[in-house]
């Protein structure tokens, strides 16, 4: 969701706290006993201090950075930053950097800096036919908006490394935006202001994703954005209801993204975003953190 900064934040901006185990779980985005025995059958588990961690090698498509990527790390190893990081580089010495799965309810170490926020859609999407006194225009994305859905995920893509400080890999970043727009699962829905036939940006969906941690499918919001000002806020909110409402028919439910820019001074400023979106009905279920290699 990477359209999410363009949602005027009321200040002064209040986190919301750390889910609690339980609410976790009910998240249904915790690890499974039977992904851990699949890691193990491929040779990604392994032990520290006893403790299972489950890791591999990636390498971003659109940065082209070599990372560790940890998929699970026991609560203990993620309290025990230091320690797991010096492991993680010692086996992965190529990796230029670790990004690791952490639950949102486990407080974070200050080593591991936020670089992604998932969030669960938990409010009640409004009744179809339902709309607000600012409307605006929705639609189904044609095949001749392609270029403009593509346009816009190329512009998220870009936007998130750059945010991150990594230098955009040209050729990765368009197999990311080939890879979305054939994605039979696909779908993008369109906003313009009433009576105008140009969009003014989008909603891309996809409708059979699935999360192999936890073994749980869901419709996943790859990015939402609105190119006009005045129209931001309306138009928001009418896309993430037709994405809810989608997730509702499919009886899957909707998971969003934040992306956190770096920042050389230690401050998270999509901090803010996440917690305007937990006010709007999205909860966090799972993040992944950033270390890079010292």
């Amino acid at each position: 969701m990477s359209g999410e900064a363009a949602i005027t934040v009321p200040p002064p901006p209040t986190v919301p706290p750390p889910l609690t185990a339980a609410d976790s779980t009910a998240a249904g985005f915790t690890a499974t006993d039977s992904y851990l025995r699949a890691a193990d059958e491929v040779g990604l588990l392994s032990r520290l201090d006893g403790l299972p961690l489950v890791a591999g090698e990636y390498l971003e498509p659109a940065s082209r950075e070599l990372q560790c990527l940890v998929e699970y790390a026991a609560p203990e190893l993620l309290a025990d930053a230091p320690r797991l990081l010096d492991t993680l580089f010692s086996r992965h010495p190529d990796c230029t950097a670790a990004v690791v799965r952490v639950p949102a309810h486990l407080a974070p170490h200050a080593l591991l800096q936020p670089l992604l926020t998932y969030l669960r859609h938990v409010a009640e999407p409004p009744a179809p036919g339902a709309r607000p006194s600012d409307a605006v225009d929705i639609r189904d994305a044609a095949d001749t908006d392609r270029d403009a859905v593509g346009r816009w995920l190329s512009q998220a893509i870009r936007g998130a490394c750059a945010g991150r400080g990594a230098t955009v890999d040209e050729l990765g970043t368009e197999d990311c935006v080939r890879g979305l727009l054939t994605a039979p699962d696909r779908r993008s829905y369109l906003v313009s202001a009433p009576g105008q036939v140009d969009p003014v940006g989008h909603a891309t969906i996809l409708t059979d994703a699935y999360d192999d941690v936890s073994g749980t499918g869901f419709v996943e919001l790859v990015d939402i954005l609105v190119e006009d000002g005045g129209l931001r806020r309306s138009a928001t909110d009418r896309l993430v209801a037709a994405c809810a409402r989608t997730a509702a028919e499919l009886g899957l439910p909707l998971i969003g993204h934040v992306s956190h820019p770096r920042d050389p001074d230690g401050a998270d400023p999509a901090a803010t975003i996440v917690a305007a979106l937990c006010r709007k009905g999205w909860t966090p279920t799972h993040l992944y953190r950033y270390a890079a290699r010292p």
